[in-house]
């Protein structure tokens, strides 16, 4: 492996990492496979899970998985990888610990959303492919738009109560409270997270939806058909400044909260769109 050897190495779980140089890598979670991508090793990957839609030829190309949270360990097992790569909270556990138990050598990546944290998985998943001189450069080049994004949000101060909905449950959203990607992205855009109070995804009913006063809500793209109208239609909703102007924003899911590459672009275009939403 070129570069500097990586025995010295430990993952997310502080399990020391195989020294392999892999040519059969199984991702598992879509950061994952957008910064292997990035880091020109795309002939390394062999299977993808189905978060892994950016670059698009990433689920056409290679065998696809499934959810990440869903994973069949048999099925992984199956494709033959001489390594797997996962997001700290892939899942079901009990797969992850048949992946464990394996003989394929298994390495689990930090999933902290933060900027901090994506520079740190960049510069972990280079030395661990042998790429430090292009996860240096990608390192750097996503250090530059997180600047340029600070630069733009301390010019245009946002403070805009912002909501983010992950679906609807019975007739009420799920919204994101503090601890979760969306909260991050919203405080990256500049804007305050109107369910901070609360900790993880919450269902919530009318009664808290109005309490949470949300000026704008924000939903993942694949699912705003079914997210607006039931939002639309709710009584609690129609009480907030969100529902009286309509104000709904949607981007695609794993752009908006993956904490890949693509983050510090996606979060100037989610705080362009805050601060330019207009009332229907």
């Amino acid at each position: 492996m070129a570069g500097e050897s990586t025995s010295s190495l430990t993952d997310a779980r502080n399990r020391a990492v195989p020294a392999i140089k892999a040519q059969r890598i199984a991702c598992i979670g879509g950061t994952i496979t957008e910064t292997l991508y990035a880091l020109g090793a795309a002939d390394r990957i062999i299977a993808v899970d189905s978060t892994s839609t950016r670059p698009a030829e990433a689920l056409h190309d290679k065998k696809n998985m499934g959810y990440m949270r869903m994973i069949s360990a048999e099925g992984v097992i199956a494709l033959q990888p001489d390594l797997i790569l996962a997001m700290n909270d892939a899942g079901p556990a009990a797969a992850m610990s048949q992946l464990i138990a394996s003989r394929i050598p298994i390495v689990f990546v930090d999933a902290t959303p933060s900027p901090e944290a994506i520079i740190g998985r960049t510069r972990f998943l280079a030395k661990l492919i042998g790429a430090e001189k292009e996860g240096d450069a990608l390192s750097a080049e996503i250090q530059n738009q997180f600047r340029e994004l600070a630069i733009w949000r301390e010019a245009h101060p946002i403070n805009r109560r912002v909501l983010f909905v992950m679906r609807m449950t019975n007739g009420h959203p799920m919204v994101a409270g503090s601890g979760t990607a969306a909260d991050a992205v919203i405080r990256l855009a500049g804007a305050v997270n109107a369910g901070a109070s609360m900790h993880g995804y919450k269902v919530v009913d009318d009664e808290a939806l109005i309490g949470l006063q949300p000026d704008i809500i924000l939903t993942m793209g694949q699912d705003i058909d079914s997210i607006r109208p039931a939002l639309l239609a709710d009584t609690g909703f129609s009480l907030t400044p969100a529902g009286q102007h309509k104000a709904i924003i949607a981007m695609e899911g794993e752009r908006l909260l993956g904490f890949g590459p693509r983050t510090p672009d996606a979060a100037l275009d989610l705080a362009h769109q805050i601060a330019t939403v207009t009332p229907q």
